[in-house]
């Protein structure tokens, strides 16, 4: 099949989760199909930019006249490759293709790439949406706006990782402390995370030599400062890196003994066996994962909606610390990670598993139906640039 990928890049960086999930997942697909990604927005991003399949940019204007311009350069690529389905990563993209004519009769995929449960009762529509965790795919089985058989649970989106070659490495692992790390936007969505980061590392600064790197991009600096000055407040052992570098963030994860982490940090850092811990809503430090409690994060894709229970809430920093003490613990715990990331999210399963959807929807074809199911987003989209 001659598969198009398509996702938005409004917020002008084209990094994060989406990105990363895109960018994978059609590399693997690639692998059996033929396969192309057009962005819109001012740039690609870094990382599509860099993948194989990548074709163009569109610079998306606003209302009527965008959607003819985008029909006009859709029209010329058809001429070079010629899709049989449309998969988009995002709803923006979603609403910038289903009015062109020019794709007017193939199927729609779309992802929804993690976050929480729509607010409103009625989310968009595709021929088929494929959800990467319990808590969306629940949302949409429940919800009588949308067929069952339509909702697909994929969450494998995460190449194993390899940890970069020693002359590329700029900053040095610390041989005398023990290095917790967490990748993350900062100043945003995650600063809960981060403060109850700063919460376990003060605690265990009492009994051990720890220290922190923070490594992410600074999404608003005012936040960010506010987040620093607690830190530094917590007279801890904190390195920030917040450079071009964090583009490939999942780089510094060689200079991790322990990682904090939420939805694909989270996945990257067990696929190379890292001990890692992720935020919970009912308790104010990150709870070590291990195989007991793995279903209660996975359930929202290891978010800080988590909620975990209190047994394991307050056995939890005792748990820390025995892997800070006993070395056979923390390698055991190396071990059963990696078996949960090769189990849940590596890539081996990801062809199999679209191909499916993709069989799925390759005779579905009622552009009009997903137009009215859509109507009030294109509305807004199209008339208040929403």
């Amino acid at each position: 099949m001659n598969i198009l990928f398509l996702i938005s890049n409004d917020g002008n960086q084209g990094v994060g989760g989406h990105f990363n999930s895109l960018n994978q997942i059609s590399r693997e697909i690639g692998t059996k199909h033929n396969v192309s990604i057009i962005t819109f927005g001012l740039t690609s991003g870094p990382i599509i930019g860099e993948n194989p399949y990548f074709d163009s940019n569109i610079i998306v204007r606003k209302g009527l006249k965008g959607l003819l311009e985008i029909n006009k350069k859709i029209s010329r690529f058809k001429k070079k490759f010629k899709p049989e389905i449309i998969h988009c990563f995002d709803t923006q993209s979603l609403n910038r293709i289903l009015l062109v004519p020019s794709l007017y009769n193939l199927p729609i995929v779309m992802n929804k790439c993690g976050g929480g449960n729509p607010l409103k009762s009625n989310y968009q529509h595709a021929d088929a949406i494929v959800v990467f965790s319990l808590e969306n795919q629940e949302w949409f089985l429940s919800n009588k706006n949308y067929c069952a058989r339509d909702i697909f649970l994929i969450p494998n989106r995460v190449q194993e990782l390899k940890l970069i070659s020693e002359e590329k490495r700029v900053e040095k692992k610390s041989q005398e402390k023990t290095t917790f790390l967490r990748i993350s936007r900062l100043g945003g969505a995650y600063d809960k995370t981060l403060l109850d980061t700063f919460n376990l590392i003060e605690k265990l600064t009492k009994e051990f030599d720890v220290e922190l790197y923070v490594v992410g991009k600074i999404e608003n600096q005012t936040k960010f400062s506010r987040l620093v000055k607690i830190g530094e407040e917590k007279n801890i052992t904190i390195h920030y890196i917040n450079d071009e570098r964090v583009a490939k963030a999942s780089d510094f994860l060689y200079l991790a003994d322990f990682v904090i982490g939420t939805g694909r940090s989270f996945m990257e850092a067990i696929s190379l066996g890292i001990p890692t811990l992720a935020p919970a809503s009912n308790s104010n430090i990150p709870v070590l994962v291990n195989k007991s409690n793995f279903a209660d994060f996975f359930e929202f894709n290891f978010s800080e909606r988590s909620i975990i229970k209190k047994e394991v809430i307050d056995a939890n920093y005792n748990i820390v610390k025995t892997h800070l003490l006993d070395y056979e613990v923390y390698n055991n715990s190396k071990n059963e990670l990696k078996k949960l990331f090769l189990d849940f999210f590596g890539t081996d399963l990801i062809t199999i598993k679209y191909n499916a959807v993709y069989d799925f929807v390759v005779n579905k074809n009622n552009r009009t139906k997903l137009i009215l199911k859509n109507l009030p987003y294109l509305v807004r989209y199209v008339f208040f640039n929403k």
